[in-house]
């Protein structure tokens, strides 16, 4: 028999919760690419935009991930070097083509 105080319990209780939402969370994105931390730093700190983190991740040249995605080449190296606001539609194309999230190519 273990003795536990009623504190200790729930916090048992809540970190067998957290335990089971986080296991969820890995197994429904065990085909989502994952972002290295040295690509992650520099697209949290501004050094390269989040498309260009996540492009090279997956080891995607800018002219495959134009063709994937079925926008011009021009405009994902655009995109990239923050010279252009590109539409919605755009980044959600570019973020199907990379198996991510819009939300994650967003700066």
């Amino acid at each position: 028999m273990i003795v536990l105080t009623e504190a200790e319990y729930h916090a048992l209780i809540e970190d067998a919760g957290d335990i089971a939402i986080a296991d969820q969370a890995l197994r429904d994105s065990t085909a989502a690419p994952l972002l290295p931390a040295d690509l992650l730093t520099a697209s949290l700190d501004g050094t390269i935009h989040p498309l260009t983190a996540w492009r090279k991740a997956t080891g995607l040249t800018q002219a495959a991930l134009a063709h994937k995605a079925g926008v011009r080449t021009s405009t994902v190296c655009n995109i990239e070097n923050r010279k252009i606001d590109p539409r919605l539609s755009t980044m959600k194309a570019l973020a199907n083509a990379l198996g991510v999230d819009v939300d994650d190519l967003i700066p």
